[in-house]
């Protein structure tokens, strides 16, 4: 969750007003803040670009050129959420730094006349930037330092915070083309995820639990953001025990490691059967390593499955793998991780928020 202040914590549990701004570097503009007719933001853990916008602009603003404002030949775009706070002012919470993808009309123009213009974080630049010939991990180098000379490589010298606090060497890894899918690899080796955040900082962390301090909290009743909710219990990505294991093709038996749910309502010998999951992996060298896979994997997958999909009063710092708490009177109170969440740009829009039903790598 982007960082707010008290005043527009207040601000979001009240009535009150709310703005966005949209501002775009261009080629042959230089920077140039455009008004919005409305739009959205959405920020998606599941998928390789986890940020993407569309924005509606003025007509006049459709480009004529490969240098025009809006042109989707190297125009960036930084679109910012404000929160009006009482006593004057304005807080904006930034929700994506990305490159514009697409820009569209419809001819002949409508009334309304809005173009639409798609922005995508960076990930969808790096993972364009395919290797000519197959390239190869540096020996000796830190799985962090690597994923750092991958991304900038492409975009030049850009931050990259390592939130696991991890030293380890990098695991040899030959890249045919896909760049990106080598940065998920080493980020994986790790228990992390990799991910670009609202400024376009790359953001290597381990993956979100349910041990995390909720950060939000959703609600009904009075004074409540809660609008509709729609729930689910599921079996379906539940497990109660992984066995990670590492690969080996010249006879020699693998390492590998087991991590097994002993206390929650699905443990392994409960009444909730036995239901083990398997992973191997190359990259899995040590038995240590294969231990701190398993634990991630089972992190993720342990205990009954609640996904709820809900529509709440917007907060615009909210992020994909963020734990939030529900308060509903008929499910009781439930924590859930952020899977997906769509921030509207217009001050008659809900909030729409998937909790998490984990992408795991392959079975094998």
């Amino acid at each position: 969750m982007w960082p707010l202040s008290t005043r527009a914590q207040f601000a979001l549990a009240q009535s009150h007003a709310m703005t966005a701004r949209a501002t775009v570097y261009s080629l042959g503009y230089g920077m140039l803040q455009i008004p919005l007719a409305g739009g959205s933001v959405e920020v998606d853990a599941t998928s390789k670009v986890r940020r993407s916008a569309t924005l509606q602009a003025d007509p006049r603003w459709w480009p004529r050129s490969p240098t025009d404002l809006l042109s989707p030949y190297g125009s960036i775009c930084q679109v910012d959420y404000g929160i009006v706070l009482s006593g004057g002012g304005t807080e904006w919470v930034p929700l994506i730094f990305g490159y514009l993808d697409e820009t569209s009309r419809t001819r002949p123009i409508t009334s309304s006349g809005e173009v639409e213009v798609k922005v995508v974080d960076a990930a969808s630049h790096v993972a364009e930037d395919r290797f000519d010939v197959p390239a190869q991990t540096i020996a000796n180098a830190t799985a962090i330092s690597e994923i750092a000379r991958l991304v900038q490589n492409t975009l030049g010298p850009i931050e990259v915070l390592n939130l696991t606090g991890s030293t380890a060497v990098a695991p040899v890894i030959v890249t045919e083309r896909e760049r990106w899918d080598t940065m998920e690899k080493l980020a994986e080796f790790l228990g992390a995820e990799v991910f670009f955040d609202p400024v376009a900082r790359l953001i290597v962390r381990p993956q979100p639990t349910f041990d995390q301090n909720p950060v939000w909290t959703i609600r009904t009743g009075n004074g409540g953001n809660l609008l509709t909710v729609k729930d689910k219990l599921t079996r379906e990505q539940v497990y109660n025990k992984v066995v990670a294991s590492g690969q080996r093709t010249d006879g020699v038996p693998a390492v590998y490691a087991v991590a097994t749910d002993t206390t929650s309502p699905a443990r392994y010998g409960g009444p909730f059967g036995n239901k083990p999951r398997f992973y191997t992996s190359e990259l899995l060298t040590t038995t240590a390593q294969c231990q701190a896979t398993a634990d991630s994997l089972l992190a993720r997958v342990r205990g009954i499955a609640a996904q709820i999909e809900v529509e709440v009063l917007v907060n615009p710092a909210l992020d994909a793998g963020d734990v939030i708490t529900v308060l509903d009177p008929e499910a009781g109170e439930t924590r859930h991780i952020i899977d997906k969440v769509t921030i509207p740009l217009s001050p008659d829009g809900a909030q729409s928020i998937t909790t998490r039903s984990d992408e795991l790598p392959a079975e094998t």
